[in-house]
């Protein structure tokens, strides 16, 4: 009689961890080396497919519903096949629900022997741990998960050649009046770079930044927050042209700065962007902050 009320006490102690306690750092940072060891993720490649299969198996095990958004794009090599995959979690038969998009793009740079762990890697194993700690967690809120395709530009990045998924689906959600029901969007890049520093990106909603803020201090993470200011074309702007609020979650400082290197660190877009510049601490940082945003806006 013992054991089994002790079993029941560890079982209601497990149940009642929030969200953000949910998420495990250990497993986004295995998530991020098993689909950096699938190699190359550019869309039609043998990664690609492999990385499609984790999310949705990953999705699937942890009790989501998975969605995908699929198109072909015209892009400056000809036509691509573009999967936008979503992870419904938390739904409910009301069809007024507000939605949360925490989102992040799974697709790597056109370029051979780039493996993108941080870049491409790290957005894709953040969200694959969401989904694990949603498997246990309750919101009232109806919770997405979106795993975006072709973020990278195909070329050269311009108005027309990169960020595919996300115009393809923001423009979906406007035409069919889903994004009047999403309170937020939430994107999360290159987030698991060791030296986490992430931007006040000055096209973000402000006041959904607050809540990011409040949420850092809260865990004592302040310093990794907002401490620089940076404007990014990122996969958050076509949710805000579709009137989403929305924030592009990102570390715009990837490696040493300066003119002879990438405007976004010398780490970024180069072959060098490996496993040896991604931390779990970082990892941790980020997932326990922006869950416990999520709880915050929740309520």
């Amino acid at each position: 009689m013992r054991i089994l009320s002790g079993l029941l006490l560890l079982t209601a102690s497990l149940s009642a961890a929030t969200l953000h306690e949910n998420y495990s750092p250990a497993k986004a940072f295995a998530y991020t080396q098993q689909v950096v060891n699938f190699g190359e993720r550019m869309p039609g490649s043998a990664g690609h497919r492999k990385t499609e299969d984790l999310i949705r198996s990953v999705v699937t095990k942890a009790g989501g519903k998975i969605e995908t958004d699929y198109f072909t794009a015209s892009t400056p090599r000809g036509k691509v096949e573009v999967n936008n995959l979503i992870g419904k979690f938390n739904a409910t038969a009301d069809p007024q629900q507000k939605i949360f998009i925490l989102a992040g793009h799974y697709d790597t740079l056109f370029r051979p022997g780039f493996l993108g762990a941080n870049d491409g890697g790290s957005s894709t194993a953040i969200l694959l741990a969401f989904a694990d700690a949603l498997a246990t967690s309750k919101t009232k809120m109806q919770i997405w998960l979106v795993w975006t395709d072709l973020e990278e530009a195909v070329k050269n990045f311009d108005d027309k050649d990169g960020l595919y998924g996300s115009r393809h689906l923001a423009a979906k959600l406007a035409a069919d009046h889903t994004a009047a029901r999403v309170k937020g969007f939430f994107l999360l890049d290159m987030i698991g770079d060791k030296d986490l520093s992430v931007a006040r990106e000055t096209g973000s909603e402000r006041w959904l930044q607050d809540f990011i803020a409040q949420a850092a201090k809260q865990l004592g993470y302040s310093q990794y927050f907002f401490q620089y200011e940076a404007g990014i074309i990122d996969d958050h702007v076509p949710f805000i042209q579709a009137r989403i609020p929305s924030v592009d979650v990102v570390d715009a400082m990837y490696g040493r700065m300066g003119p002879t290197f990438d405007s976004m660190g010398e780490f970024h877009h180069a072959n060098t962007d490996t496993m040896a510049h991604v931390s779990q601490k970082s990892l941790e940082i980020v997932g326990r902050t922006i869950l416990l945003t999520v709880e915050l806006l929740d309520r």
